[in-house]
């Protein structure tokens, strides 16, 4: 496994990296305040661990840019509003600094939705899969990775990462 970690790693890590939404959650949430990850309030995290999130940060300052669509955005920033009031008012004001230095890549909607694959990707999984050449998709979603796969396109399973990048 680490040889194809280390072949994606070669491949992408001078044209960028796309974080998919669960873990640009974890991103953003862990940002605010990383007591929130892992504690089982809050679903969409209590799968993740500070580890996983300074992970993430490790990850990304590996990268010489990143990249996102709205599509993404717009999931994490529904995701968001699944957090206690206070606690969401406060990460939607971090979501600028956050991801600030983020570069929004525009993916039609319309033409994605064309993909082959969209009748069983949907939406965002397409258009991660219509710039998946031009950067490293990261995700743990392993359906997503299989069916980019599938459809001949590379992404990066992140539990194969914490494999690959955890301090031993």
């Amino acid at each position: 496994m680490s040889s194809y970690v280390e072949l994606l790693f070669q491949k992408y890590q001078s044209k960028g990296l796309l974080i998919d939404a669960n873990l640009l959650l974890l991103c953003l949430v862990g940002s605010y305040d990383t007591r929130l990850i892992g504690d089982g309030k809050y679903n969409k995290l209590s799968k993740y661990t500070t580890e996983d999130f300074n992970l993430l940060l490790r990850l990304k300052a590996a990268f010489a840019n990143s990249a996102t669509t709205a599509h993404v955005l717009t999931e994490v920033s529904n995701l968001v509003n699944d957090l206690p009031e206070s606690t969401k008012v406060e990460c939607l004001s971090e979501f600028v600094q956050v991801f600030g230095d983020t570069k929004e890549l525009e993916v039609a909607s319309f033409e994605v939705a064309k993909r082959s694959e969209f009748r069983y990707m949907g939406l965002t999984d397409c258009a991660l899969a219509e710039v998946s050449s031009r950067f490293l998709v990261v995700t743990d979603d392993a359906r997503l990775v299989a069916k980019l796969g599938e459809s001949g396109l590379e992404a990066l399973n992140f539990n194969h990462l914490r494999e690959y990048l955890l301090p031993q």
